[in-house]
């Protein structure tokens, strides 16, 4: 990608780039929130996290001062939690150590939930660093800008792709130019089922699948990964104004540490009473289908990873949107 290419993909980004929050008053704080934010997630929908985030951590040592219970209430609905849990981990260890955040990417990828394309996001947007990013948008206009036909996936191409993205980088507006390359991908180099949009593409008189009329080919669509069905019963037990919840222990495959209705196993002696429906839900490649059921449990000792919650405290105790949807459905306003 010459200096031709680089000036125009720059001047289109000066002039189509979205106005996010995380580009105002760009700082290492809101630049890391808003780049975990953004792991497997729609900026559409980080939009409306980071800055009621920012309104209650509007810094790294308020962040490190929260309860893990705080900051997964202000990330209920947004999935992935351990995205939060690693992100307040990181803020404490941050903050005991003097509370800079590290400018070298090696650095940044030593913190809880930072891996290499968040920490080179960090370093080239927040200090200028220069380190190139491989997103799904910037594969998606490197695999067709220089028309790579190799199937994604493990093997050779990410590694072509990341020296690739290291040696198109502009070395003096880092930040930027990963920004203008995740962009692009974003709103004019589309993914399939949608075609992407060439003849607004600032880069189109140097696009080698554009001159192949391989645009509409590449990148090669791996095949889609199966989804795996589960069937969960939950009970629902109310008494006097409260409902019974139980913490999901960490090693969970799904939801660890996440308070939620309990299962059948978990309150033994619990009556069962009505069915209640179901809700369905997914978490990543897993298709849930929660079948409701009321249900009471004798007055005495619950187990130890089970407590009554009042009915107000259920949507800030209740982070998973699985559990929000069961709330809705099943329990009985006060």
């Amino acid at each position: 990608m010459g200096a031709r290419a680089h000036r125009a993909l720059l001047a289109w980004y000066g002039r189509h780039a979205r106005r996010l929050p995380w580009r105002e008053r760009v700082s290492p704080y809101r630049t890391w929130v808003s780049e975990v934010m953004l792991q497997q997630t729609q900026a559409a929908t980080a939009l409306r996290y980071f800055q009621r985030f920012l309104r209650r951590f509007p810094s790294l040592r308020s962040l490190a001062r929260a309860s893990e219970r705080e900051v997964l209430a202000l990330w209920a609905g947004l999935g992935y939690y351990a995205r939060a849990r690693n992100l307040l981990r990181a803020a404490r260890r941050i903050a005991r150590g003097g509370g800079r955040i590290p400018e070298d990417s090696a650095e940044l990828s030593k913190l809880p939930g930072i891996g290499p394309y968040t920490a080179a996001a960090i370093a080239s947007i927040a200090f200028g660093k220069p380190c190139a990013v491989l997103d799904a948008n910037v594969a998606r206009v490197l695999t067709r800008f220089f028309a790579l036909r190799t199937s994604g996936g493990e093997g050779p191409l990410p590694r072509r792709l990341w020296r690739l993205a290291q040696a198109c980088l502009d070395r003096a507006r880092p930040g930027e130019w990963n920004q203008a390359l995740m962009e692009l991908g974003a709103l004019v180099c589309l993914p399939f089922p949608d075609q992407p949009l060439c003849g607004q593409c600032p880069l189109r008189a140097q696009c080698a699948a554009r001159r192949l009329k391989l645009q509409g080919r590449l990148p090669a669509r791996a095949a889609r990964r199966k989804t795996t069905p589960l069937e969960w019963e939950a009970l629902v037990i109310e008494d006097r104004g409260r409902v019974l919840l139980r913490k999901r222990p960490p090693t969970e495959r799904l939801l660890p540490s996440h308070w939620g209705l309990p299962e059948p196993r978990d309150v033994p002696g619990a009556r069962a009473g009505d069915a209640l429906g179901e809700v369905r839900h997914s978490i990543t490649r897993h298709s849930i289908r929660l079948s409701l059921r009321r249900a009471s449990v004798p007055r005495g000792r619950l187990p130890g990873s089970a407590r009554w919650f009042a009915k107000r405290r259920l949507r800030e105790v209740l982070v998973s949107s699985l559990w929000r949807k069961a709330l809705a459905k099943a329990i009985r306003p006060i």
